[in-house]
């Protein structure tokens, strides 16, 4: 098993109560969707109860960048696959300061 991780640029649909997620995106100039699930400490901020929280409903209104975790699941008689699995979203927002604002959008 070998793990990585990636930054992406594009749509990002989520399905919080299931853990998905589903990104639309180019890899190597070609149209491409990844989807897989999304980690724990990440779906804890789509939560409302949380100082962080980012609404769900808001994060495929724009492209983002997001860093996604690609594992490569090599089994023996079996053909090699990869599972994705959304551990980030950044955001593009700045505030006139300069620095980041949070990820919701009110």
């Amino acid at each position: 098993m070998y793990e990585h991780g990636n930054e992406y640029v594009g749509t990002v649909f989520v399905l919080p109560e299931s853990r998905a997620f589903e990104l639309r995106t180019t890899l190597h100039g070609e149209p491409s969707v990844v989807h897989g699930t999304i980690s724990q400490q990440l779906a804890a901020r789509f939560s409302q109860g949380t100082a962080d929280f980012i609404d769900p409903r808001q994060v495929s209104l724009q492209p983002r960048r997001v860093e996604v975790m690609t594992r490569e699941i090599h089994e023996r008689h079996r053909a090699p696959r990869k599972v994705f699995c959304l551990t980030r979203v950044f955001d593009f927002e700045t505030s006139s300061n300069g620095s980041p604002t949070p990820a919701t959008v009110n």
